[in-house]
């Protein structure tokens, strides 16, 4: 006997012409499309053999009744560290909240926003909370001041954070793609012809961030030549003084940090881009038209929401055995502070305690 072959409403679909929606309405007998149209696709069916799953069926009917029934649900999105004020300040967990709302609006989920700062809330009541309102879906923004825990009980939800910053609960987490971000930046800054770049770290030492955005810069540095190596200045360095006598000893092509750094740049007398070019390691810090890496926070955002789904959509809660992590496409963009060599005006010899005031309005945010 020849080996038994299964047709599927894709194939149906490709004979047909239609799209695949098309020939489920048909073999629904829906009215949402013609007699003629349904009565052709239906003689192509039996022409080819195809035999509907019972167990699918069942399933799918079942689908459609409750999702006729169901009332709108919520997502809890969790701010665990600053408030309401804050927030409107710190670009990131701005553009993951954005892009959490976008992908939910579109899928009929509403939002839910909780600052655990406010005034009498706390990891338990917030959890009470979530349980009286019918909320099983939680996503975690990050810590703006770096790594931390939470004491939250997610025995019941099913939930996701952004960024690396919390360390527990285990959760499957979206973040940006660190070592991309970093591994465009160094190409496109030897790539117009700059030799040697300086790195001023802004994390916080121990972080996942701090030691992707390290380990790329530290292998980049591994594949040049001895004499155009800059040591890291690290963040507890990271002052007027230590800054400038970096500078001065170093004295590098471009320099590659936080939007904090090109302000205290600025503040010594550095111009950028005519003394030194300069690249941002998160360009949704004013300057924004800086060139530096773009963390696509919306799309971090909608990455999570789409990890906290797919547990809901198979009743999965509590915290995974094996936690996932997804990577956004991040990656480094243009801007007026990172120019050819050759484009640069004549450097000139400026006191070192010559300020000048920037046209960019100050970051009002937190170092991470």
């Amino acid at each position: 006997m020849p080996p038994s072959t299964t047709v599927s409403m894709r194939e149906i679909a490709e004979v047909a012409g239609v799209s695949v929606s098309t020939v489920s309405l048909a073999l629904r007998n829906s009215p949402k499309i013609s007699d003629e149209r349904r009565d052709a696709i239906l003689k192509l069916v039996k022409e080819m053999g195809y035999r509907t799953d019972p167990r699918i069926s069942e399933l799918m009917v079942h689908l459609r009744v409750a999702r006729a029934d169901r009332a709108p649900s919520n997502i809890a999105f969790v701010i665990p560290e600053l408030t309401r004020e804050q927030v409107q300040h710190y670009p990131p967990i701005l553009g993951m909240l954005e892009g959490v709302r976008n992908i939910a609006k579109n899928v009929g989920f509403g939002v839910d926003v909780f600052y655990l700062v406010e005034l009498g809330m706390n990891a338990r009541r917030l959890r009470s909370i979530l349980v009286a309102r019918g909320i099983r879906g939680v996503i975690f923004a990050p810590f703006a001041s770096g790594v931390a825990k939470i004491d939250f009980d997610l025995t019941g939800f099913s939930a996701a954070t952004a960024g690396y910053s919390i360390l527990s609960p285990r959760m499957h987490r979206a973040c940006p793609d660190y070592l991309q971000m970093m591994d465009e930046l160094l190409e496109t800054a030897t790539n117009l012809g700059h030799r040697r770049l300086g790195l001023v770290m802004t994390y916080n030492e121990g972080g996942i961030g701090h030691k992707l955005f390290t380990s790329s810069f530290l292998y980049y540095q591994s594949k040049i030549p001895p004499g155009d190596r800059i040591p890291i200045l690290p963040k507890p360095q990271i002052s007027h003084e230590h800054l400038r006598a970096w500078v001065k000893k170093y004295d590098p092509d471009v320099i590659i940090s936080a939007a904090s750094v090109y302000h205290l740049l600025r503040e010594i007398g550095v111009r950028i881009p005519e003394d030194v070019c300069f690249a941002s390691i998160d360009r949704s810090e004013p300057p924004t038209d800086a060139a530096g890496v773009d963390h696509r926070y919306p799309l971090v955002g909608e990455e999570a929401f789409q990890l906290v789904i797919s547990q809901l959509n198979l009743n999965l809660t509590g915290e995974p055995d094996d936690p996932k992590v997804v990577m956004a496409d991040s990656h480094q963009r243009e801007g007026y502070t990172l120019i050819s060599p050759n484009a640069r005006p004549a450097r000139r010899k400026k006191s070192p305690h010559t300020s000048k005031k920037s046209k960019h309005p100050e970051f009002l945010g937190f170092l991470q």
